[in-house]
């Protein structure tokens, strides 16, 4: 039985820094990772060519990045603006679940970690990665009023739902937030050093890698 969990990061709107804790959450993470962009931007930090969603074939290799070596990427082009137009859902999300059950046996993963678009729409894509994942990161800012992302999440999906306070600051709160992460320490470190150094975002991994210690069954594997 695989027992790979699935780890979606989203957020109320653009700019909350949800695509920077993936993509550095993913490399603290002392496990095998598969990172995969569903259209959170994840794929800049990468030097993979994208693969347009459209696309997805079940045989689709992992991208293994050079400096983590525990961590693998399937980078997907998504455009935000013509998601509507695209009519074949059905037969991409079952390549995408072949492709990611293949990689996870092959590459032995032991997490999958989805980056989202924000929360301001649901599309078929947004349904599909909540659906898949045992835990949903939201990731948020002091200031914002999540209500209603909140209460959709907790009403329609069924994974477990972590809120991260990011850029926090002094006397900015967010109730419910398990871990809240200075403004300082949202800066790209990936890029440089190749992975997230900070305490705030090692505290987050550790918090999760304890959630998915959780996982009975990987929701991509029949």
């Amino acid at each position: 039985m695989i027992r790979t969990g699935t780890v979606a990061f989203t957020s109320c709107k653009g700019g909350a820094g949800k695509t920077t804790l993936a993509v550095n959450v993913s490399a603290a993470l002392p496990l095998n990772v598969l990172l995969i962009d569903l259209g959170g931007g994840a794929s800049r930090f990468f030097p993979a060519p994208l693969i347009n969603i459209e696309n997805i074939t079940p045989t689709i290799e992992a991208y293994r990045d050079a400096r983590v070596k525990n961590l693998f990427v399937i980078p997907i082009a998504i455009d935000p603006a013509s998601v509507w137009r695209i009519e074949n859902w059905e037969e991409i999300f079952q390549n995408l679940t072949d492709a990611v059950r293949k990689n996870i046996v092959k590459n032995s993963i032991d997490v999958v970690v989805l980056d989202m678009y924000q929360l301001s729409r649901i599309t078929p894509i947004e349904t599909f990665g909540l659906d898949k994942a045992d835990l949903i990161v939201l990731v948020v800012e002091g200031y914002e009023d999540c209500t209603k992302p909140i209460t959709i999440i907790k009403k329609f999906f069924d994974g477990k739902l972590i809120i991260a306070l990011n850029k926090h600051e002094r006397g900015i709160e967010y109730p419910g937030a398990v871990v809240k992460i200075p403004f300082s320490a949202t800066l790209d470190y990936y890029n440089r050093r190749g992975q997230f150094y900070t305490k705030p975002v090692t505290k987050l991994a550790e918090y999760l890698l304890q959630e998915l210690k959780r996982v009975t069954r990987s929701r991509w594997i029949e």
